[in-house]
């Protein structure tokens, strides 16, 4: 009887050791087009995932959750209509196989900046973001890729991109 006691304690304690730990990764995509420039641009970006609290916890995290994705447009100058549409685009550093993370329609860019609005990447499906939250659980480095036009040149900006996850962890 006192094994049982001394077993239910246990099984009931498990839970007191895991605790959530918040993974924030940031990074920007720097958008640079003078007057004469195409009007259909990619700009990319390596991203090192292998945050403080990622390598710490590395082999014991028992679940990895994207809560949310966000952008915002910082550091503009340019025109005053202008507006791209794209596609933010994901993939392991090295790999030429990107996967599609969000699409971009009709952003106002100057709007966007000036009145410091923030929008949030709604995630294709289930795979896009079992692919992305695996890189990131595991640290790996990613390129993150913007492939857009605009209607307008010349366009300045910058595309703050905000990744906030939790790990739960065993302590």
């Amino acid at each position: 009887m006192l094994v049982s006691v001394v077993l239910l304690i246990l099984s009931a304690a498990c839970s007191l050791f895991q605790q959530n730990v918040e993974v924030l990764q940031t990074f920007e995509l720097r958008i640079d087009k003078p007057a004469e420039a195409a009007r259909k641009f990619s700009v990319q970006k390596d991203i090192d995932t292998k945050t403080k609290e990622v390598q710490k916890y590395q082999n014991d995290i028992d679940a990895f959750t994207i809560r949310k994705i966000t952008y915002k447009v910082t550091e503009f100058a340019g025109i005053d209509q202008p507006f791209i549409s794209g596609t933010i685009e994901f993939a392991e550093s090295g790999s030429s196989e990107f996967t599609e993370l969000s699409t971009i329609t009709g952003n106002h860019l100057k709007e966007m900046a000036e009145q410091k609005l923030e929008s949030t990447i709604v995630l294709a499906n289930k795979s896009v973001e079992q692919k992305l939250t695996q890189l990131l659980q595991q640290g790996s480095p990613v390129t993150f890729r913007l492939n857009a036009i605009t209607d307008n040149n010349p366009i300045a900006a910058t595309l703050v991109v905000n990744i906030d996850a939790l790990m739960t962890v065993e302590m």
